[in-house]
C-alpha cells in the first residue's frame, strides 16, 4: 500500500499537466511519456537507495518550491513562445484543423525535471521507510505514464468539445501549467 501511495503522490501533478498539454494541442506521446517516466523514476530511486540521512537537513518545503517555480516558468515561457509565433505566422484559415505538434525534446526534458523534483523527497521518505526499490520503480513509472496519458485523454474528451461548441471559451493549457506550479509553491 505504501508503494502505491508513493507512486500516486509522486505523480499527482502529471494529471493536470497532461490535461494542460492536451489543451494546447501538444500531445506528449508515448515516447516522451516514457522519457518522463524514466526521469521521475530515477529521481525517486537514487535518493531512495542513497540518501537516507540527508532528508533531515533539507527544509521540507524546498522540493515544492523548486518544482512549482519550474512549472510556472515553463508555462509563462510557453505563453511567450506561442504569442511570438502568432505574430510571425498568419492565422489558420477557418474550417481547417490545426495540426497537433508533439512535445519537443527540450520541453520534455524540462517537464520531466519539473515533475520529478518532488520525487526526490519522496524517494528519501521511501528510503527511510525501507520500501523495495523494484516495486517503487514500477509504481512511480507506471503512475507517471498513466496519469499523463489520462490527463491528455480527458482534455480531448472534455475540453475540445467545449471549444468547438463555445468558441469564445478559450481553455489555455499554459495557464493551467502555471496554476499547477502555483499550487505546488503553496504545498497544495
Amino acid at each position: 500500500a505504501s508503494t502505491i501511495v508513493l507512486g500516486v503522490s509522486g505523480n499527482t501533478e502529471n494529471l493536470p499537466v497532461g490535461f494542460a498539454y492536451g489543451l494546447r494541442g501538444a500531445p506528449i506521446g508515448l515516447a516522451r511519456n516514457l522519457v518522463i517516466a524514466v526521469v521521475t523514476t530515477v529521481a525517486t530511486l537514487l535518493p531512495l537507495t542513497a540518501g537516507r540521512g540527508l532528508r533531515g537537513y533539507l527544509p521540507p518545503q524546498l522540493p515544492d518550491i523548486v518544482a512549482g517555480s519550474l512549472l510556472i516558468g515553463l508555462g509563462f515561457f510557453n505563453i511567450w513562445i506561442e504569442r511570438r509565433k502568432a505574430r510571425e505566422k498568419p492565422a489558420i484559415p477557418s474550417g481547417s484543423q490545426a495540426k497537433e505538434k508533439p512535445l519537443g525534446l527540450r520541453e520534455t526534458v524540462v517537464l520531466a525535471g519539473a515533475l520529478s523534483i518532488n520525487n526526490v523527497a519522496l524517494g528519501f521518505a521511501g528510503g527511510f521507510a525501507g520500501l523495495d526499490p523494484g516495486t517503487v520503480a514500477l509504481s512511480v513509472g507506471g503512475f507517471s505514464i498513466l496519469l499523463l496519458w489520462l490527463g491528455e485523454w480527458l482534455s480531448r474528451v472534455a475540453a475540445f468539445p467545449l471549444n468547438s461548441r463555445f468558441g469564445w471559451l478559450r481553455l489555455d493549457g499554459n495557464l493551467l501549467i502555471v496554476a499547477v506550479g502555483i499550487l505546488m509553491l503553496f504545498g497544495l
